[in-house]
């Protein structure tokens, strides 16, 4: 892939907090509780190619681009009903948070690669949220332009090769894993 091309996990972390996606883009990582239990979920999900569940087929760790928006990715799940139309299911452990917009965008990012890629309208797309064992179901449609422009300010900003100043939102850092290396020495967090 060219420089300027995407991962979808980077737009999601660019929708909780640009600070954090540049970070990210920049090699930092760290585990904290919840990317730990992440991972365990995600271990679940990514068990193999394909399965069936109540006469739908479930792909496993599908990998997916759009050339128009320069994304590209690995789909947790995709589903595909009798009649072949496909749903994107993307798992996550929660909320991240309290909000379920960062995973909104990763999951609508995800369509939009799989109406591109099979030139096949994806209406709908899922968010399954482990710790509330529950399934929240998105319209592609209604968020399509607003993940959109999300990706375009994201390819913006963090192609600048500068870091965004740290948000003031107390409760995404407290559950950011990149808390010290977004702010070292900053007790924000107590």
């Amino acid at each position: 892939m060219d420089e300027d091309w995407l991962r979808l996990s980077l737009i999601e972390h660019y929708a909780y907090c640009p600070r954090q996606a540049a970070l990210i883009l920049d090699g930092a990582w760290e585990d904290n509780h919840l990317t730990v239990e992440g991972t365990a979920a995600h271990e679940r999900v990514d068990h193999g190619p394909t399965d069936y569940r109540h006469g739908v087929k479930v792909h496993h760790s599908v990998d997916v681009a759009c050339e128009r928006l320069k994304v590209f990715g690995v789909a947790d799940s995709i589903e595909e009903d009798a009649d072949g139309v496909l749903c994107p299911v993307e798992h996550k452990r929660g909320r991240g948070a309290g909000d379920i917009w960062p995973s909104t965008a990763q999951v609508v990012a995800q369509a939009l690669c799989l109406q591109e890629m099979t030139h096949q309208l994806i209406q709908e797309a899922a968010i399954y949220l482990a710790s509330e064992r529950r399934r929240v179901v998105v319209v592609v449609e209604r968020e399509q332009s607003r993940v959109e422009a999300l990706i375009r300010e994201a390819r913006a900003t963090l192609f600048l090769n500068a870091i965004p100043l740290p948000t003031s939102n107390r409760k995404l850092c407290s559950s950011c894993s990149l808390k010290v290396a977004c702010q070292p020495g900053e007790d924000l967090w107590m």
